[in-house]
This record gives C-alpha cells, sequence and structure tokens, in this order.
C-alpha cells in the first residue's frame, strides 16, 4: 500500500473532523446546547476550570467565555465560585441539573460513536485508538 501524500492525510484529518463536529451538533442541539456550551460543559464536569482554562480548552477569546457561562448559569446547568486557593479566580461547576445534561450528551455521542464501528473487528479498532492517541499527542501544542 502506497503512503498517504500529505494533502490526503490533510483531507482526512479534516473528513474526520466534521464528522465528529456534526455529530457533536446534532447531540447539542437535541438538548438545546450549541457545540460550544457541551464542550464547555464537558470541561467543567472533570476540571471545574476557571474562566482563563475554558478559553484555552475552547480555543476561544477569554471574553468569549463570559456569555457561555452566562447563558448556562441562567439555564441551572452551572454556577460560579471563588477558588479555595486563589479567591481572585472564579472557577466553573456543574449544577446537579448541568451533571444529568452532560451525561445525557456523552451518552447521546457514546452510543452513536459505537454503533458507528461496531462492526469492526476488535484489531482494527485497537489500531484505530492507537493511531487517534498518536495523532491527538502530535496536535497538542
Amino acid at each position: 500500500m502506497a503512503a498517504a501524500s500529505d494533502d490526503e492525510l490533510v483531507e482526512t484529518l479534516i473528513g474526520v473532523f466534521m464528522e465528529i463536529d456534526g455529530l457533536f451538533s446534532t447531540a447539542s442541539r437535541q438538548l438545546g446546547l450549541t457545540p460550544q456550551q457541551a464542550q464547555l460543559l464537558c470541561f467543567a464536569q472533570h476540571l471545574q476550570p476557571s474562566f482563563g482554562e475554558l478559553a484555552t480548552l475552547l480555543h476561544c477569546d477569554k471574553t468569549n467565555i463570559t456569555g457561555l457561562v452566562d447563558r448556562l448559569q441562567r439555564r441551572g446547568l452551572l454556577i460560579r465560585q471563588p477558588d479555595p486557593n486563589d479567591r481572585r479566580m472564579t472557577r466553573v461547576h456543574l449544577t446537579p441539573e448541568g451533571k444529568a445534561v452532560t451525561s445525557q450528551f456523552q451518552q447521546a455521542i457514546n452510543t452513536t460513536l459505537t454503533s458507528c464501528f461496531s462492526s469492526w473487528p476488535p484489531t482494527q479498532r485497537d489500531s484505530l485508538v492507537h493511531l487517534l492517541q498518536t495523532a491527538t499527542t502530535a496536535l497538542r501544542p
């Protein structure tokens, strides 16, 4: 098998991104969220991030985070709390309703993705996992 050209690699990676982005969009819309709001909730589930950390994780400006957090807070999905170690910093925490919505989102993504690859033999799935883990590491700054 011939090695993929740089163009094929880039086109394939963009194609994978677009497909997964579409799945995220569909799952988030079903819950009345934007994809970025769903991502924020997923990060808040594990990290209780600051606004600056969220801006980095979501690849956007810190000023965008305030609006995202405001909208999610109005919906009762998260709250702001001062950092116990640095009261000048505010951290985002999920409410019980936010945890439930985040769980629903993650379950929808999990169900969709696992069904897409359910017919693959285990060795092929293992190879994909290894390649994607390696690609993710290569893409991180």
